[in-house]
């Protein structure tokens, strides 16, 4: 009987891992790249100087059901979706911004290693200081909380959050209860 479910389980892990890596020249995984209509209001200004332009500057960028409208570029490293509250004179208007794109190519001056280093790993999502995920050359003043959540996958970043399982994980625990013969 356990030969038979570490058989399938085998199996399956190598139908999963198949999805994920690409046999053969390696091909990059490909990263949603938008912002915003809200930036695209500021491109012209400093925004430009900070973040490289995205594929798109559209509401659908805001809403995860719409990524058949979106477009994506190469990317070689994690994906990333960033949100934070509109504000405007110092006050929240309870509208929420977002972009996404490849960590590599989204900022002009890219992302500081140690903070790269700390989503390369898992796909998760953390609030931060904005002015510790970019480099600036204005140094790292004050700066806008954000929310920054990273995948490694193809098109990975268009989920609200990376907080769902993973069908690997939902496989080890159905095995794992299959394996102790119980719930609890």
């Amino acid at each position: 009987m356990q030969i038979w479910l570490l058989s399938w389980l085998a199996a399956i892990i190598a139908v999963v891992r198949s999805d994920t890596y690409v046999k053969g020249p390696y091909k990059p995984n490909r990263c949603y790249s938008c912002m915003s209509p809200y930036y695209e209001a500021l491109w012209k200004g400093r925004v430009s100087t900070i973040f490289n332009e995205p594929k798109n500057f559209t509401h659908h960028c805001d809403d995860p059901a719409a990524s058949h409208l979106l477009e994506a570029v190469a990317c070689r490293t994690i994906c990333l979706t960033i949100t934070h509250d509109l504000v405007v004179f110092g006050q929240r208007t309870g509208q929420i911004v977002t972009m996404r794109g490849c960590a590599i190519s989204i900022a002009k001056r890219g992302i500081h290693n140690h903070t790269l280093a700390m989503f390369d790993r898992y796909d998760i999502c953390r609030e931060m200081n904005a002015a510790d995920l970019f480099r600036s050359e204005h140094g790292r003043g004050e700066s806008q909380r954000i929310k920054v959540c990273s995948c490694l996958g193809d098109r990975c970043n268009i989920a609200p959050s990376t907080s769902v399982a993973s069908p690997l994980t939902i496989l080890l625990c159905v095995l794992t209860v299959l394996l102790t013969g119980s719930l609890i």
